[in-house]
Order: C-alpha cells, then structure tokens, then sequence
C-alpha cells in the first residue's frame, strides 16, 4: 500500500509551490486560450501515481503547437528538462478515471472538512477569550518560538507563486500556513532526534530534490534565453506554410507560430548547449562493463528444473457469473436473483438476463484459480459445478450469485516451452543482478575526473519505474540510460557553477521540511493503517451509485478554428458545412471516408495527417473543474454510436465534426474490480483523519496559540488598498 515515506521529487516541489501532484490531473488549459486544455485519456500500460516520469529521453523536444486551436489533449505542451532519474514538475501520470473521480468526490473533500473543523478548533471562543499576543507582530506562539507576520510573510512567498499570492489569500488559508510554520519548526526538532541524514534513502531522496530544483531553474533560464522570436520570422514561416493555414489570416495562428517556433529555437538551443558542456569536459566511458552475458540454454533448464514447484497451475475454472448486491432489502435482492436465474433457465444468456436488469453485475468469461478467492462459500458451490452446469441462486457474503461453469481445469505443471520467456526473463535479471554486483566497484564513466560507478549507476536504474526500465532494457537501452545520466550530470554541474542552487537553497530547505513531515507521518500514521477486506465490502455495498466505470469513447475529428473576424468565421463555417456534406451527402448517396476529409479540411497538424484519429480514449474527466470546461464537448460525443458523425457543432474557438469509432457503455464494477481501488481510497481517508489528528496533537502538545487579532488585522491590511 504505502511505498515508503519518501515522495517522488516532483510531486515534493510542487506541492510546496502550490501545484499539482503527478498522481493529480493537470490544471485545466480554457480553449481558446490557445494551449491544450484536458481531456480524460487512458494509455495502456500508464505509470501509476507516485512513480517517475516515463519520460525516455533527458531532453526531450516539446510537443509542437502548430494550430490555433487544437483539440484539448491531456499533455503538457512546454518544453522541459525531462529525465528517467526524476522528471520536471510539468509531467503527470495519468490515473484510472473512475477512480481519479471516486478520489476528487469523496477523498479531498472529506479532507478539507477536517482541516476545516481543525481552524474552527483552533479559533473556537468569543472575543472575551480571545488571547492577546506579546507583540503586535506576533500572530502565533509555541513552546520555545513564535511566529510574526514577517516569517508568514516569507512563507507564502517561498511556497505561493507570486501572482496567485491575492487569490489564495484568506484567513482559513493565512491560519493554515501559520500551523505549517508551527509544524516546519516542530519537524526540526523531530528530526533533531530521529538523524534522518543517517538514512540512506532520506539522503538520496534530498540529493535528487536539489537536483531537480536546480534544473526546474535553469529550465526556466533556458526558455528566456532561447524564445525570442522576431515578427519577421513568423511573417516568413507564415508564408512559407500558406497551405497549413488554410482561409486563416496571420492574426489568428500568429501565437500559434510563435509557440511552433519557440519549441524548435528551444530544442536545437538545448542539443547545441549540452553538446558544448560536452566539448568542454573530459569525460571517460567504460561502457563495456554494461554488457551482461546473456544466459545460455542449460542456465534455462537448470533454473526450470531448480523451480519446477513454482509453474505449477493450481486448478482453475472459466466461468460467467451474475451478482446481485444484497443491500438493504435482502427480501427483494433475493427475488430479483431467482427473476435472473428464471430467465436465464428460459434459454436467455448471462448477457441477456443482465441487459433485462442492469442493475446485475456480469463478469463473462472469467479465470478463477481455486484458493485465491476470499470467500471459502463462493469456492465450494462454484468448484463443486461441473462443465456447463448452471447454479442455484446462492449467498456469499453480501450478495446473491448464479455462476455458469463453462471450463474446468485441474492441476497440472506448465511445460518448459510455455514458459520459456517467463524463464529467460528470470535467469536474465538474476545475472544482472550477480553481475552489476560483482562489478560494482569499477568504474562506468568518468566526468573530469569524478568517477561514476557501475553500483552507482545500477542503483538509479532500479529506483526507475517499471515502464520507464523496461524501455532501457538491454545492453543498448543501459548504453542510452549512461549517456542520458552524463548529460543529466552536466547539466547538474552547470547549475551549480552558475551559483544557482545557493539561488534555490530556500526552496530546497523547504522541500527537506516537506520530506521530514513526510517520514514523521508515514512512521507515527501511515504503518498504523491497516484496511481489512470487511471494510472495503462495506464500502462497496454502500456506494453502488459509485462503482461505475463511465462511457469513453475513441474518435476522430475534423477541426476548423474560427479565426478572428465575422469573415473568417463566416468561411470556416462553410468550409466545416462543405466537409460535412462530404461525409453525409444525404438519402441515397455514400459518404466519402472520414479519414480521407480530415486530412484535407482538418486544421489539427498532429492528428490531421492520421485520418482525425484521436490518440487515446475521451469521456468524463475527474477533474469537476475540467469536466466543466469539456462538459460540452463530451455531451455532443458520447451520445454518438460507432460509426456515426456528429453534425458541425461550435467548442471554443473552433468548429468540430466528429466520428466516433468506438465506444464503451457504463459498467458497473465488481468487488474484484473496484476492491483494489476502494482499499486505496480508505486508506487514504484514514491516512488523512489520522495525519489532522497527529498534526493537531503536535500543536496541542506544543502549547500552540493563535493570536486572531493580530491575523485579522494583517488579513484586513493586505487586502485593503493602498491609497495613491
């Protein structure tokens, strides 16, 4: 469940700057806007929140805006310092969207409600009772310290952006930040006592936190030294791409070429920069020692032979299965049950007696190896079932069932050639390991001098997130990964020759606060916590309305922005009927393919040239306040069926045609499916009640006092304005 108490960098630094977390979806982009706003993709084989940055490249080239409005996609358009070892804080990963959902309507809203009952705790009292503090700054006191206005004031401008320091400015959120002060100085002393810098994984963790911030810092140094882009040079790409552009003047794509433009200056101004700082230094590579032996065919056998225990197959079956969730009404559960069983002992299918009542959870198809269930009622009806025999209507735990048993198989042990590359996948990371060990102390590279360890190197390889390693898989992939680490330690250097991490050294002070309260809580709350499987049954049975996986849908699209004028309107607008008539000309009369007119009219560059098609799924975001924004778009394209196409409809600043080539209708989950989910979202609440109640017990035992007087009066103050 927990990973440990360390966070990944990224999500460190962007918590203490107020951004998103990489488990969290990005803060949406409005269209028109001219960036890309979100829509809900799921990519197979995504990295989970909490991992690093899938990101194969240290440097890579930023995603090209060639259009002036391109459909929202759920990327982020900058270009960045990326790198397998830890990425910039522009990176996200995406989430299952039910879940995203389930966490956005349930977890945070349950944890603002604490932090909220803990201010009114803290605050309770008439203006009799009300403490006066010992100076007019002071605005808080503790047991050996206070807090004065000028150390809240330092505060929020090291952990607020500047220009969303008036829009977060409340005194729920003044009082907030005075309690993190209280609880920073309170880490400091815990931490005084605890030595974290002993630990290991504390010390590697902060060293890749200075890392990135100074990155994040030079990143941005980067980007001002290499986006100055002269009118003359949009003119001429303006021209010379006349094509791209259509009926549109330069006055509607002129941020659009700049943004283009920008992003090709950056990324050849990057490549030269690092390829200097290599010129420029002696670095040494002995990169033969990546090289791994790979195992031979006796080495397979003999592992085979060694473990033939573990490829054995218990017995299995293949079955489909309806389930009825009992509820509150166990009477009328029932009833409905023996109505399905009814039906389906009528000649209906499982998928038939499910579409008559879909309130029924269907699994079709389904593998289940005897012992891995938790239910030992389920496992004696449903294993006692013969080849085609259908159940009775049965209980197990909180819900009726009815099973179909399609397939049995008994126990048997799996032959060498089934599992032949199961087998060599083992033996090969088995002799990476004995040999990256044996070899740890040589050196892999050196940089003026500094030497850089196999062992050393080995070690970031394995700290990688499974997606992000399995892409430098191989001594050709490892080969890569060194070179990329190289650049990455350049880099590093230069920010420090630069003097920017004395530039950073408040922020990474904070961010160490930020990983100390991290390792406070996940010793004295986070090992605490224990979810057992009644409470997520629980759970589930009380939120059916929750456990529904919404409708997505994969589309291609043709899009025609709407330039800046009533003319250019008025010709996109028949630019988009003339298109759509194509497509639909009428009774009696073929379409001509949605592909082929997407490439001609379509004004999006990137999915233009792939037939309009869309790279990934869209449906309903978690994220309410982009699901606001893409309300819209989503009513007018899941109401489509495969196959069909929308008539031309206005979103943004663009006009939309879109075919709909696949889609998925609303699923309710089973216990199976949303327990691992649920088990997450309960630890998370748990995670939050406990850390409100560690956090105020830690005030409390700090004899904390709050002088609302002296917040009142500087909350009034700051917002009040200044006379000219």
């Amino acid at each position: 469940m927990a990973e440990g108490w360390q966070q990944v960098w990224k999500d460190i630094i962007n918590s203490i700057r107020g951004g998103v977390e990489s488990g969290t979806e990005s803060p949406i982009k409005l269209s028109g806007s001219g960036e890309n706003a979100n829509l809900e993709i799921e990519t197979p084989a995504a990295p989970e929140s909490g991992t690093e940055t899938s990101g194969s490249d240290v440097l890579s080239a930023p995603q090209q805006a060639a259009s002036a409005q391109p459909l929202p996609l759920d990327v982020e358009n900058e270009a960045s310092i990326e790198s397998p070892f830890g990425s910039t804080v522009s990176a996200t990963a995406p989430k299952h969207s039910w879940y995203e959902w389930l966490r956005a309507n349930v977890v945070f809203p349950a944890a603002a409600i604490i932090l909220l009952i803990i201010v009114l705790l803290s605050t309770r009292g008439g203006p009799l009772s009300l403490p006066q503090p010992p100076a007019p700054d002071v605005i808080a006191t503790f047991n050996g310290g206070q807090i004065t206005i000028a150390d809240l004031e330092k505060h929020l401008a090291l952990i607020i952006p500047g220009e969303l320091q008036e829009v977060t400015r409340s005194p729920v959120a003044l009082e907030l930040a005075v309690q993190d002060l209280v609880t920073d100085e309170l880490a400091r002393r815990w931490a005084a006592e605890r030595q974290p810098d002993s630990d290991d994984t504390f010390t590697h963790t902060m060293e890749h936190i200075t890392e990135e911030i100074n990155l994040e810092s030079f990143d941005t140094q980067l980007h001002e030294d290499a986006t100055m882009v002269s009118e003359s040079e949009i003119q001429d790409y303006y021209y010379q791409n006349r094509e791209q552009f259509g009926d549109q003047s330069l006055d509607a794509v002129r941020e659009s070429i700049r943004q283009t433009l920008v992003a090709e200056r950056e990324q050849d101004y990057l490549d030269n920069y690092i390829q200097r700082l290599k010129d420029n230094a002696s670095v040494t590579r002995n990169f033969e020692l990546l090289e791994v032996p790979p195992p031979t065919e006796d080495d397979l056998r003999i592992y085979y032979d060694e473990n033939i225990t573990q490829f054995t197959l218990p017995s299995q079956v293949v079955i489909d299965q309806l389930e009825i969730p009992i509820g509150q009404d166990e009477v009328a559960s029932r009833q409905k049950a023996e109505a399905a069983l009814l039906s389906v002992n009528s000649g209906a299918s499982f998928e038939e007696a499910q579409q008559q009542d879909p309130s029924l959870i269907l699994s079709a198809g389904q593998v289940i190896q005897e012992g891995t269930t938790v239910n030992p009622e389920w496992d004696a009806i449903v294993f006692g079932l013969t080849p085609g025999e259908i159940s009775d209507v049965f209980r197990a735990g909180n819900s009726f069932y009815i099973v179909l048993m399609n397939e049995r198989q008994d126990e048997r042990i799996q032959a060498f050639e089934q599992i032949r590359e199961t087998i060599q996948a083992r033996v090969q990371q088995q002799q990476a390991d004995t040999w990256f060990e044996e070899n740890a102390d040589k050196t892999l590279f050196t940089i003026k001098g500094r030497r850089y360890t196999v062992g050393q190197f080995y070690n970031e390889y394995q700290e990688l997130s499974p997606p992000v390693r399995a892409s430098f898989s191989g001594s050709e992939g490892m080969r890569n990964l060194a070179e990329q680490l190289i650049e990455r330690l350049l880099l590093i250097e230069d920010t420090n020759d630069q003097l920017l991490g004395s530039e950073n050294q408040p922020l990474t002070d904070e961010a160490r606060l930020q990983v100390l309260k991290q390792m406070q809580h996940q010793e004295e709350v986070d090992d605490q916590i224990e979810v057992t499987e009644q409470e997520i049954q629980q759970y589930y049975d009380a939120n059916q309305e929750l456990m529904i996986m919404p409708s997505r849908a994969r589309i291609r699209y043709i899009r025609i922005g709407l330039g800046a004028s009533e003319d250019e309107a008025k010709r996109a607008q028949e630019r988009a009927d003339e298109a759509y008539n194509r497509l639909v000309p009428g009774p009696l009369q073929s379409g001509e393919e949605f592909a082929k007119i997407a490439q001609e009219y379509s004004e999006d560059p990137e999915t233009a040239t792939n037939g309009g098609e869309y790279p990934g799924w869209i449906g309903e975001s978690s994220d309410i306040l982009a699901e606001l924004e893409m309300h819209p778009f989503h009513e007018r394209v899941l109401t489509l069926q495969p196959g069909e196409i929308s008539p031309v409809f206005q979103y943004g600043d663009s006009l939309y045609i879109v075919q709909v080539i696949e889609r998925t209708e609303p699923e309710t989950l089973s216990l199976e499916q949303a327990g691992p989910f649920i088990e997450e979202i309960l630890f998370e609440q748990e995670h939050d009640t406990l850390t409100a109640q560690l956090q105020q017990q830690l005030l409390d035992e700090s004899d904390f006092v709050l002088y609302p007087s002296v917040l009142e009066e500087y909350f009034n103050r700051s917002i009040t304005p200044v006379p000219q």
